[in-house]
């Protein structure tokens, strides 16, 4: 079988025993992801032809072992069907071209490309800059920061040169990838994830405090019409889908649509807009009211404090009749959505309620 070939069976015997490991192979055409896929199958050097469609191979080393490698085409016309393979990739493989400088940019927006996509959200990477054999190649390093990797936050990532034809550098990124894929499924083990609506009236903040919490920076937005979700991560252990709704008028008879399987409400306030205040409260208790909202958590956020009109924290409280609430837990936090003062404590206090909502209703 070859020393080779034998390192690589070690690595998947890490898995024995689990569910089969979905990896992704992706990388721009020529990059030399067929061939590397079939020396780690075979063990052999293979003449291939530009992927159309898919290859797809399962590397079974041992009993009960295996490891799904999806090898899809990387022509321009092509990568537009990426997206269709994200769901349940556990890995990612990307294979660049390092004698091709003129295409590294290329190769790092469509690799930017797959990382945002939220199905791709948290999946580990190792990229193989391939193609080490031939002398005008970019080092790994040179390959990395071409690809932004320093800058890559939410996932771990990891390079290695290789050469395909000589299955160099193969074992060291396959190896690399087992372990990162096993060190994923751990602490996933460990994560609670929740779904969290927020809403609020037009112009409240919700989406800048969104982009807020997952950026960390302050953006420029426009009315939402439909919708923004992203996945945050308030505190360690914890990670909320938080689905963002616009708050126009005409909008918000679409709220209810929203309201299946919710489990926990951020309410945002613009505390300087007095004028709107029971407008406020008549759309909230409508939400509270629905059957699908019954005795879920609510976090009032009495955005822009930083105004000097603002109404306080309590007087929103009061304006909002929270006091009156019955059969839901529910906290208000003043906060400033363009320099994130009071969102953290929000997040904070809503993770704790949905974990205590969810352990009550075990009961």
């Amino acid at each position: 079988m070859g020393l080779w070939l034998s390192k690589l069976y070690d690595v998947f015997s890490e898995f024995s025993g689990s569910t089969p490991a979905r990896i992704l192979m992706l990388g721009l055409d020529a990059a030399g992801k067929t061939t590397i896929l079939y020396k780690i199958k075979l063990n052999e050097s293979v003449h291939t032809i530009p992927t159309i469609g898919f290859n797809v191979e399962t590397v079974s080393p041992v009993k009960g072992v295996s490891f799904t490698v999806w090898d899809v085409g990387g022509q321009e016309k092509i990568r537009r069907l990426w997206r269709h393979y994200y769901q349940n990739a556990e890995g990612l493989i990307y294979i660049v071209d390092s004698s091709d400088k003129e295409r590294l940019s290329e190769a790092k927006d469509e690799l930017d490309g797959i990382l945002n996509s939220d199905e791709m959200r948290g999946v580990p990477v190792v990229v193989m800059a391939n193609k080490q054999d031939l002398p005008r190649s970019m080092s790994p390093s040179e390959v990395a920061d071409g690809l932004g990797l320093p800058k890559m936050t939410g996932r771990k990532w990891y390079i290695h040169g290789a050469c395909a034809k000589t299955g160099e550098g193969i074992f060291e990124s396959m190896k690399e990838m087992a372990d990162l894929v096993k060190t994923n499924k751990k602490s996933s083990i460990f994560t609670k994830f929740f779904r969290v609506l927020m809403l609020g009236l037009d112009a409240a903040g919700k989406t800048t405090i969104l982009y807020k919490i997952k950026l960390n920076e302050t953006v420029a937005t426009i009315p939402t019409i439909g919708f923004n979700v992203e996945t945050v991560n308030p505190c360690k252990g914890v990670s909320f889908t938080v689905w963002d709704v616009g708050g126009q008028d005409r909008i918000r008879p679409l709220w209810r649509h929203y309201f299946q399987n919710t489990e926990g409400l951020l309410f945002i306030i613009d505390s300087n807009d007095r004028e709107r205040m029971a407008e406020a409260r008549e759309e909230l208790m409508g939400i509270l009211q629905n059957d699908e909202m019954r005795h879920v958590p609510l976090v009032v956020v009495a955005n822009k404090q930083d105004l000097p009109n603002a109404l306080s924290p309590s007087q929103v409280a009061e304006g909002l009749h929270l006091h009156k609430l019955t059969g839901h837990k529910w906290f208000i936090h003043g906060s400033c959505a363009s320099t994130g003062e009071g969102i953290y404590e929000s997040l904070k206090e809503m993770a704790h309620l949905v974990k205590d909502h969810k352990k009550s209703s075990k009961r």
